[in-house]
């Protein structure tokens, strides 16, 4: 059967491929892209029928974003976890906000926990304010925001918190996002002034909300896994473009001596192969632990513990290896990833700087190995 969704969003990953440059130069995904992704139903592909969403399973929406930064990392990265941002947000708040939030069919959010901004009591809601960096995609952003702390209460030793969003006109961009890779990711600082917001506009992501949506209510809203399938996402669409670039250009390079191409090297083989299964590996892997978790959604509405563990694990391997991947890669191809502009150049910078996000750091891997091993009983953030 013909998946049109994905077709759809190769079709503008090739497109934001030609304007590479534009991406870089303005430094965001440009406007018609980012409004043609949401007219395609791109940022509402986990969100259920009911919400008016696509309902497609973690595994499809995974490998939409593969094959997105296959072509363009930036807008991948974007699309995808953006993608991730709608199913969660929505799942986890009021359904009050859930109604004007998705009023808008292009509906984005774009939010941190990069710093902290403040929540304090008012009324029948809150006066927020704070200041945000990291928030991917926040000039074609419907909603932005990001984790506000409460005052702290006598005897705690830390403020509770909550996210908060706010329509994209009550807040500002300040545009800093000046990076070595993942340029057109767009991933400025927002800035939100002091105002009042009902509380209904606020949540918190590691809780289910009020309603119950099904499948997707327990999926996204069972811990924080998205956001490093979203970097598993990137990083093996990544290296897939830089092991095709590689295979291409061994075939008409030649060798040292200059005699034969780089293909024939029997180094330059064993090499590719290297590239090419540990790439399908890490592919499978990240599937196989999506698929999992669809299946325990769907049957019995809980997420075990050990399908999120084994998914941090997958999704951290696969950016690690798909760096690896990519350098051997450089290696290969020797000075051809000198240009500027060129191809390898360009999936090493966005590949080291998307593999040092959060989600999968050596903190993180460190967390959920304390938390198999029985160190901890701490789950939130897998």
């Amino acid at each position: 059967m013909v998946d049109h969704l994905h077709e759809a969003a190769i079709a503008l990953a090739k497109e934001a491929d030609t304007r590479r440059t534009e991406l870089d130069h303005e430094r965001r995904i440009p406007s018609d892209l980012f409004e043609r992704a949401g007219d395609a139903g791109l940022y509402r592909q986990l969100l259920c029928k009911k919400l008016g969403g696509l309902s497609r399973s973690p595994a499809e929406w995974f490998l939409t974003g593969v094959d997105m930064a296959r072509w363009e990392s930036s807008f991948s990265w974007v699309v995808t976890q953006g993608a991730a941002d709608v199913a969660t947000y929505v799942a986890a708040a009021d359904p009050a906000f859930a109604s004007s939030f998705l009023a808008d069919q292009r509906v984005y959010p774009a939010s941190s926990d990069n710093t902290a901004g403040t929540l304090v009591p008012n009324g029948d809601g809150y006066l927020f304010s704070g200041k945000w960096n990291f928030c991917s995609g926040c000039h074609g952003a419907t909603w932005v925001g990001g984790r506000g702390h409460f005052p702290l209460e006598s005897g705690a030793t830390e403020p509770d918190w909550r996210l908060a969003l706010v329509p994209i006109e009550r807040a500002r961009i300040e545009e800093n996002w000046n990076v070595l890779g993942m340029i057109g990711t767009g991933s400025h600082t927002v800035v939100v002034e002091t105002q009042h917001i009902p509380a209904a506009w606020t949540f918190r992501i590691d809780r289910h909300g009020s309603e119950d949506y099904g499948p997707m209510s327990v999926m996204v809203g069972n811990g924080v896994w998205p956001i490093g399938t979203s970097v598993a996402a990137v990083q093996l669409g990544t290296a897939r473009r830089a092991i095709d670039a590689a295979m291409d250009l061994v075939k008409v390079k030649p060798g040292a001596l200059r005699t034969r191409p780089l293909v024939e090297n029997a180094h330059v083989q064993r090499g590719l192969m290297r590239a090419e299964r540990a790439w399908f590996a890490c592919l499978t892997g990240v599937e196989r632990a999506l698929v999992q978790l669809w299946a325990d959604a769907q049957v019995t509405r809980q997420l075990p513990l050990e399908t999120r563990l084994r998914l941090l694990a997958a999704n951290a391997y696969a950016s690690a290896t798909s760096i690896e991947i990519i350098e051997s890669m450089c290696e290969i191809v020797g000075t051809s990833i000198a240009p500027a502009r060129g191809i390898f150049g360009a999936c090493l910078r966005d590949a080291r700087t998307i593999g040092s996000h959060a989600s999968i750091s050596g903190a993180m891997v460190e967390m959920g190995a304390q938390i198999k091993f029985g160190l901890s009983t701490d789950y939130t953030w897998i």
